[in-house]
């Protein structure tokens, strides 16, 4: 336990001062104290003092050196740096632990209810988990899957209101660019790997420009209205699965599904549903 608690401090430390030397010491420091503090429970600076018997204020103060997009910068190479280090791994195994751990792109956006009154970014958003809509914050992260490890390598609070470029696919573009930048930098090609999201996203004009970007797959999460032409039927999925029977525990799916090829007449976008 000692020497895993050295070796992931000493990891941070390497993070933090090297892309971060300019700032200065007493923020680095506090900034890996709290890094630190996650492994013991402690999510925030009033835990850590409480813990150490420090004074609050004083983290706050060195905080204050930080500014957002640094802190939104430093977000992006915590989790990215993890999944490069993760991803190379993974790419000296052998073929079949490549197959397990197949590294996959994931993008999503969840409700995070909140109640105070002078919070920002806070709107009414639907929210599938109480049916209802709740006031809160929109959360929009892009996480990679690796074997059973799931990292975040970028997340941004969402406005429902705003100029016509802070939409959130608009978001999503932005983000993964970042991410990209970051691969690009240290020689990796993230674009070979699968990149996975809810129909939310599934536009064509989406699509066509992850395309652009060099992604060859991407999978969507297909809606019952979807339009699929499957052994030369050309109907809604809805109508596709009164008619076959589903699976269950196959590979790869632990729900019960009926795997067949399918294509849209309005697209080229071919799934498995």
């Amino acid at each position: 336990m000692c020497q895993y608690l050295i070796k992931s401090t000493m990891s941070f430390q390497t993070l933090l001062y090297s892309h971060f030397g300019k700032k200065s010491l007493q923020l680095r420091e506090t900034l890996l104290l709290l890094s630190m503090g996650h492994m013991f429970a402690l999510f925030n600076p009033n835990q850590v003092a409480q813990s150490l018997s420090i004074p609050v204020a004083n983290l706050y103060r060195h905080l204050k050196g930080f500014s957002l997009y640094q802190w939104k910068c430093l977000f992006v190479r915590v989790g990215c740096s993890i999944a490069l280090q993760e991803g190379r791994d993974t790419e000296s195994k052998s073929d079949a632990t490549k197959s397990r751990r197949r590294p996959t792109i994931s993008v999503d956006g969840t409700n995070d209810p909140r109640y105070g009154k002078l919070l920002s970014y806070c709107f009414s958003w639907w929210s599938k988990k109480h049916n209802t809509s709740i006031r809160g914050r929109n959360v929009l992260a892009i996480t990679i899957k690796i074997g059973s490890m799931i990292i975040p390598l970028n997340i941004r609070i969402v406005s429902k209101q705003g100029r016509r470029n802070t939409d959130k696919p608009s978001y999503f573009i932005t983000m993964l660019k970042e991410i990209l930048d970051f691969f690009d930098t240290s020689g990796v090609d993230l674009r070979k790997y699968p990149i996975t999201f809810d129909a939310w996203y599934g536009s064509q004009q989406l699509l066509q420009i992850l395309s652009d970007m060099g992604f060859d797959t991407k999978l969507v999460h297909g809606k019952s209205n979807y339009v699929m032409d499957i052994e030369n039927e050309n109907v809604k999925l809805s109508q596709h699965k009164k008619r076959v029977e589903l699976h269950p525990a196959r590979w790869g799916c632990d729900k019960p599904h009926y795997r067949i090829h399918a294509t849209s007449s309005l697209s080229t976008l071919k799934l498995w549903v």
